[in-house]
């Protein structure tokens, strides 16, 4: 019964366990089913975003092939030289063979790196043998003694002859020995041997002029019609033109006794410095002028004053021209004097004249003359000037009044003086060589009851550019000024010889 009962049980097991399998298979068969549908959704999903992305990378890998296939190019068959040149046959030479070759060439590697720049620093070029030759052997080896043939000098004890060249031979000779010690003990020193020199031989080819060269002709004339010159240069014109003089001179003084400005014959200092500006411009033309002459000498009869002054003049004369007609113009002038330093009387105080006592100023209207003229010699030009003012107005002034007034032509000690009358100036610069100048001055004016006159002249002799000898004559009238006792005359005299320094330009 149990028996029974016990198979009974274990065929129901069976059963029910193969029924529970059916359904767990049947289970995962449906879920294996459902699930692959679900995920490739969500595959298809995912690869579709990623696969976009792949593409556009496709397409610039594409862009670069195709860039890379528009520069190549198919390699091209060697030709018979180029197969020639590679299946040439060479020497080889083993590694140690080209290890010792390159080390015994290059000198660098001599060097080791214990060494500094200052150890391999060689000035003389001795030590620095670009080329060995191979003379190992001495020059001057012999095996028997030459001078033994020879006839000795029976004087030759008494003196030894000796060289002038002994210490550039005595280099030269050591130098050898160092260079022959080099190549005889350390060959490895020199980078290049004789063998190293290339075998090609330049000759140099022949040129050879064709004899009938010089036989040939041309037979067209050139023409030149069609052939343009150079452009014309018109230098661009300056109005304005400058001239300058300094000089400083020692001198040999006449003055007359009567000069208007006092003084005496003496050795003196003379300086005399002029400026000329001027400016010409089609019809207009304006002349300035700048004098300041001075001298100064020592006064021996004068126990007050150590030294005086024999001319002092400071003048300032303006010019402005219309031109009328050829070589006239119609002007306006203006001149201004004075001096510049304080005179005395010989032995007194009595002052003869000072700055701006007196000083005169001259205005005047009238027609201007001027010749300019060039001779064939380059350094010999004529330059005068001619101005005529036929109303003129003079004013003398004098700031002091302490001063000698009648010396100057003041009446009833007034320091003031009004003249109208008519003005003559006359100016001359005549280069009669290179080396001689006459430069000439003349005024003229009247009041018509009183005549002063003024006549310059003055000669200079160049020795050389800076240096020359002046001869000076100043000629003066004044019949407005008092006579002296013993002087009966308006005439005034200074006479100037000089030689010094001199520039212009």
């Amino acid at each position: 019964m149990m028996k029974r009962f016990t198979i009974t049980f274990v065929l129901l097991l069976l059963l029910i366990s193969n029924s529970l399998l059916a359904q767990d298979t049947t289970v995962d068969q449906e879920s294996s089913l459902a699930i692959p549908t679900e995920v490739v959704t969500q595959d298809t999903l995912i690869k579709d975003v990623n696969h976009s992305s792949e593409l556009n990378k496709i397409s610039d890998i594409r862009s670069q092939f195709e860039k890379q296939n528009s520069t190549y190019s198919a390699p091209v068959k060697p030709g018979e030289s180029l197969l020639r040149f590679v299946k040439k046959d060479h020497a080889a030479l083993s590694e140690e063979a080209l290890y010792w070759a390159r080390f015994v060439r290059d000198a660098s590697l001599r060097f080791d790196d214990k060494m500094t720049f200052q150890d391999t620093v060689i000035v003389n070029p001795l030590f620095m043998p670009l080329l060995f030759k191979g003379n190992i052997l001495p020059k001057d080896l012999t095996f028997y003694d030459f001078s033994a043939l020879k006839s000795k000098d029976p004087y030759s004890r008494y003196y030894k002859a000796d060289s002038v060249f002994k210490d550039l031979e005595r280099v030269n000779k050591i130098e050898e020995i160092a260079t022959g010690y080099i190549e005889k003990h350390h060959p490895e020193y020199f980078r290049y041997s004789v063998s190293d020199l290339p075998k090609d031989i330049i000759k140099p080819k022949e040129i050879i002029k064709d004899p009938t060269e010089s036989l040939l002709s041309v037979s067209n004339e050139a023409n030149f019609n069609d052939v343009s010159g150079p452009g014309k240069f018109i230098p661009e014109r300056r109005y304005w033109k400058s001239n300058f003089e300094s000089a400083i001179q020692f001198s040999q003084n006449h003055v007359s006794a009567n000069w208007h400005k006092g003084g005496s014959s003496n050795l003196n200092v003379f300086t005399r410095n002029y400026l000329r500006y001027d400016y010409n411009k089609d019809k207009v033309q304006l002349t300035n002028e700048m004098e300041l002459k001075a001298s100064f000498y020592n006064a021996p009869k004068d126990t007050i004053h150590d030294y005086k002054i024999g001319d002092d003049v400071f003048r300032l004369h303006s010019n402005l021209g219309y031109k009328a007609f050829n070589k006239w113009f119609y002007t306006f002038d203006a001149e201004f004097k004075t001096q510049l330093f304080t005179n005395y009387k010989e032995n007194s105080t009595q002052q003869l004249a000072a700055l701006l006592s007196p000083f005169s100023v001259n205005i005047g209207v009238g027609m201007k003359y001027e010749l300019d003229k060039a001779f064939k010699d380059k350094h010999k030009k004529l330059k005068l000037t001619v101005n005529m003012a036929p109303a003129s107005f003079t004013y003398l002034y004098s700031i002091k009044d302490n001063i000698d007034l009648a010396r100057h032509g003041f009446r009833d000690n007034k320091r003031s003086l009004s003249k109208f009358g008519s003005t003559l100036r006359t100016d001359l610069n005549y280069n009669i060589s290179r080396n001689v100048n006459w430069q000439s001055r003349f005024y003229y004016f009247t009041s018509y009851d009183q005549v002063v006159g003024e006549f310059e002249n003055t000669l200079t002799l160049a020795i050389s550019r800076f240096f020359s000898t002046r001869i000076y004559l100043h000629l003066r009238f004044d019949d407005g000024v008092k006579k002296k006792e013993d002087i009966d005359t308006y005439f005034q005299m200074n006479e100037l010889l000089s030689f010094g320094f001199n520039y212009k330009w």
